[in-house]
């Protein structure tokens, strides 16, 4: 049985009130206060849950990389399975060519 099912509760007649000799339901008080506490109690147990659920959902993710993953950025870049050196485009002047550094094992513009 799904858990929602499990947790669901109607009260009866019985724990209304209490029946007189003639079989007259009359309501008390105490049973009322005693089905109201329990209707109360699994609903705040619920509203809790919920409250839960949607707090772990709207939380940021505190092991959410701040970097791209690996072999996504430009330390990972590759040529025939060579790396070649991270640089910024926007130093780059006309005529620079892209060679193989053996010492370093990569490829740099120079």
């Amino acid at each position: 049985m799904p858990p929602s099912k499990q947790q669901r509760w109607y009260p009866t007649q019985g724990q209304l009130g209490k029946r007189d000799d003639k079989g007259t339901l009359t309501p008390d008080t105490e049973s009322l206060e005693r089905s109201f506490r329990q209707l109360l109690s699994q609903h705040y147990d619920l509203r809790d849950q919920v409250d839960a659920l949607t707090a772990k959902m709207n939380a940021p993710a505190a092991s959410a990389p701040q970097s791209p993953p690996p072999g996504c950025g430009p330390a990972d870049t590759q040529l025939l399975g060579l790396r070649v050196a991270p640089v910024d485009t926007q130093t780059l002047a006309d005529g620079t060519k892209l060679t193989f550094v053996k010492a370093a094992g990569h490829f740099e513009f120079k």
